[in-house]
């Protein structure tokens, strides 16, 4: 059984099932027409992620986001004209986001794209860790967590697609989130954003939640 692995297709480094030729690779494309899409018509600060980020006018807080994944929550925050610094534990996941970041960077012609890449950076890093270590010089105005869930409680129609447990294959689920949650509740100068499926139990703290078709953010405030 060779399981899952890395490789170069076409110009970008995939995560691709050896053991299922039918299951598409997963990659990192800040460039595909769905985001495109998004950020050319789908994007206004009365959307749930923009509301528990706390954005208004042309405020631009400094965003930790300590859970990258395949990092298009981190592209849609600065594209929102966040600063983002985004970490992920995983090599290969951060492999893939390194990949993809490069190409946005390689991208010519559009001045909005360049200037979200330039709001963002990825790291490899256990976000706990980096967390608790943070000087107060360095503390992100908002820590941003969207943690993996186990999938108890989903119908079989709420399931993820086969990508997306390939992906979950390789990450497994967040076994610190507790510890997570006290670190960025610990390091965040104004607040914390963690973003659950509509199925999860609100945690205790959550000073507000906003609800999408799929998702909710609940927003904890520093200190309460």
């Amino acid at each position: 059984m060779k399981g899952l692995g890395l490789e170069r297709e076409e110009g970008r480094l995939v995560l691709r099932d050896f053991d299922d030729p039918r299951v598409l690779p997963l990659s990192v494309d800040f460039l595909s027409p769905t985001l495109l899409h998004r950020l050319r018509h789908g994007l206004n600060k009365s959307q749930p992620m923009a509301r528990a980020l706390g954005l208004r006018g042309s405020a631009a807080p400094f965003v930790f986001d300590a859970t990258a994944g395949l990092g298009v929550d981190a592209f849609i925050m600065a594209a929102y004209g966040c600063r983002v610094r985004a970490f992920e534990r995983s090599p290969e996941v951060f492999q893939l986001l390194e990949d993809g970041y490069q190409r946005l960077r390689a991208h010519e012609g559009d001045e909005r794209l360049s200037e979200i890449a330039s709001r963002l950076s990825f790291e490899h890093g256990n976000a706990v860790e980096i967390l608790r270590a943070l000087p107060p010089s360095d503390a992100p105005d908002i820590v941003y967590l969207d943690p993996m869930y186990p999938e108890e409680g989903r119908s079989k129609s709420a399931l993820p697609k086969k990508g997306m447990q390939m992906f979950r294959r390789l990450i497994g689920e967040d076994q610190d989130v507790n510890e997570l949650l006290a670190a960025a509740r610990a390091a965040a100068r104004e607040r914390v954003v963690v973003k659950r499926p509509l199925y999860a139990a609100q945690g205790d703290g959550v000073a507000h939640s906003f609800e999408g078709k799929t998702a909710r953010f609940d927003m904890y405030l520093r200190g309460r």
